[in-house]
């Protein structure tokens, strides 16, 4: 019997090492290579004039965004002439910068007559679980990061919300692993609120973009940053690593009953109060925006509390890096306070 104890103790304990090896913790000091990650939406890039070149000085992650996709049968779909316009810009503005770019592949969608929120994302997750299993996806996936030199690739997949599609999804983000090797780097998109990873596919990905935006507070005030703590503070005992996760910033806001608007910072930039609202005359709605200040001070968590970096939703939301108004700014002008 004691031996048997002593057994389960040994395999408990090297499980534990292997995780403290793997994954590492919170709170560990800051990061040596602080990620500044931006979403870029190919629909808003048509050429090098749609890119600000001094941006490139502050960011150091591009997700490529709205150019590919993948189908229930696990094959990628995507406009060729869209892909080449897109990553010609994106990479003559960049020149010999040292950015990794990940392609983001959104899924594909369900179809149903349901007005039911938990619904639509059933029927998308079995539409998703059947790429998963098709055996082909994970060389599909290869082949095009190959093909367009990519470093990496990314998922949105945001709300997989029974157990059989965190299952598969889990399981594919392994096998993908397998495929790529150390090749290629695996990003994913998720909430704090609905993370069900299991330490194998923490263990596959390279960097998750932490969505801490979409909610307002009692106050109607978008993703501040004490929500945004506390979403963060979810995420200690899920057994994800700090340097893993990159924090998300709104660039955008939405209004304070959370209809379907989204107004972009560099929109309403010089419109907007010194505690971040703004009155919308035409939809007689209230906006709360996250300032260059808040934006700073977001970015100063992330720092202090070790992790990877921050995550922009998104680009073209943003004035030029080069106004004083200018998100991008703040965080670059933040970063350079620490490193």
């Amino acid at each position: 019997m004691a031996a048997i104890i002593q057994k389960i103790l040994s395999f408990i304990t090297s499980v534990i090492a292997v995780i403290t090896a793997t994954f590492g913790g919170f709170g560990n000091g800051k990061v040596e290579n602080f990620k500044v990650t931006t979403y870029l939406r190919g629909d808003n890039v048509y050429s090098a004039a749609d890119l600000n070149s001094a941006d490139f000085d502050i960011i150091t992650d591009l997700i490529i965004f709205e150019c590919a996709d993948f189908n229930s049968k696990g094959e990628i779909v995507y406009d060729e002439a869209k892909m080449e316009r897109v990553m010609s810009a994106v990479r003559s503005v960049i020149g010999d910068r040292d950015i990794h770019i990940t392609l983001n592949l959104l899924g594909p969608r369900g179809v149903t007559d349901s007005d039911v929120w938990e619904d639509q994302m059933k029927t998308q997750s079995e539409e998703h679980n059947k790429a998963f299993r098709s055996g082909v996806l994970e060389d599909n996936i290869k082949n095009i990061l190959d093909k367009y030199d990519f470093d990496g690739v990314h998922f949105d997949y945001e709300y997989p919300i029974t157990d059989d599609a965190w299952y598969y999804f889990n399981s594919f983000l392994v096998s993908l692993r397998r495929t790529l090797q150390d090749e290629y780097t695996i990003g994913v998109a998720a909430g704090a609120w609905n993370f069900f990873f299991t330490l194998g596919a923490i263990s596959a990905i390279d960097t998750l973009e932490l969505m801490t935006y979409d909610y307002v507070d009692a106050n109607g005030r978008h993703a501040t940053y004490e929500d945004t703590v506390a979403q963060i503070e979810q995420l200690k005992n899920k057994g994800i690593p700090a340097k893993k996760i990159n924090i998300g910033l709104p660039f955008y806001s939405r209004p304070t009953d959370m209809t379907a608007y989204w107004y972009g910072y560099n929109t309403y930039y010089d419109e907007i109060t010194d505690d971040g609202w703004y009155h919308c005359d035409e939809t007689n709605k209230d906006f709360w925006f996250n300032t260059p200040e808040v934006i700073s001070q977001k970015t100063q968590y992330a720092i202090d509390n070790g992790y990877g970096g921050v995550m922009i939703w998104h680009y073209s939301c943003d004035l030029p890096s080069s106004h004083e108004g200018s998100l991008l700014r703040a965080i670059g002008e933040t970063k350079d306070k620490n490193y």
